[in-house]
Parts: C-alpha cells; sequence; structure tokens
C-alpha cells in the first residue's frame, strides 16, 4: 500500500464494513418496533431516522479518526523536516572542516558539530534517544582524529 493513500481493496472493505453495521442496526431497530406493536408507517419513520443517526454517528467517528491521523502525520513531517535542517547544517560544517588546512580547528568544529548532531536527536527527537554505543563510537572518531 503506498504511504497516505488506500488500497482499493481496503476501501471496499471499509465500505461493506459500513454498510453491514448500519443495515444490520436499522434491521434491528425494525424488529424492536414491530415487537413493540409500533404501526408501520411510524416503524418506518423511527427506524429511517435512528439509522440515519447511527450512520451519522458513524460518519463523525470516522471523519474524526481521519483527522487525527492526519494531524499526526503533519506533525511527524515537521519534526523530519527539522531534523533534517539541523543534521544537514551540521554536517555542512563538518564538510567544511574536512577540507580546511587548520586540522586543530577543524577537529574542533567537527566535534561541535558531533554535539548539534547529537542534540537534535536527543531533543528534537525526545522519545528516539542516541544509543551509548553511538556516542562511545562517535567520542572514539573525535579521540582517533585529535591524536591524527
Amino acid at each position: 500500500m503506498l504511504a497516505g493513500r488506500e488500497s482499493r481493496s481496503h476501501v471496499f472493505v471499509r465500505f461493506a464494513s459500513i454498510v453491514l453495521v448500519v443495515g444490520v442496526i436499522g434491521f434491528g431497530f425494525d424488529l424492536l418496533l414491530v415487537r413493540e406493536g409500533v404501526r408501520r408507517i411510524d416503524i418506518i419513520a423511527l427506524s429511517n431516522g435512528l439509522t440515519g443517526i447511527v450512520a451519522a454517528l458513524l460518519y463523525f467517528q470516522i471523519t474524526r479518526i481521519e483527522r487525527e491521523r492526519r494531524a499526526r502525520t503533519q506533525e511527524r513531517l515537521r519534526t523530519i523536516a527539522e531534523m533534517n535542517h539541523h543534521i544537514r547544517n551540521a554536517l555542512q560544517v563538518i564538510t567544511y572542516a574536512s577540507v580546511t588546512n587548520a586540522h586543530t580547528e577543524s577537529v574542533d568544529l567537527i566535534r561541535r558539530s558531533i554535539e548539534r548532531i547529537e542534540w537534535a536527536l536527543r531533543e528534537v527527537l525526545p522519545g528516539h534517544h542516541v544509543e551509548q554505543s553511538q556516542v562511545a563510537t562517535a567520542e572514539q572518531a573525535e579521540t582517533q582524529a585529535s591524536n591524527s
């Protein structure tokens, strides 16, 4: 299934489910009203009205869930865009530092860029922490670079 798009079979299953639920509920209303001895015309009016209310509530619930899903997707996209911005900026500094001649300045720039990437991963994506092994690997690379 494509991201953000439902397959035809999924849409059909959802459609069929709604038709089935509303139809069964409408039939249940009809049976209930017949058992209560309600006149035929009143049964039709009441059953259709109640079935319409159920269909409207079902529609409201589905649209609310869809709105919430879209809001979550938009928030994820904003988070990704912010991460992209922070990481790309830090990587530009690393790229610049790798082509400059001042070795000690380069190491310091690289260290600060690594810290910025770690900050972005820690602060912009709360709950998605950088693992200690990744931090240790970055620190080892920094130590090796400063010793070279």
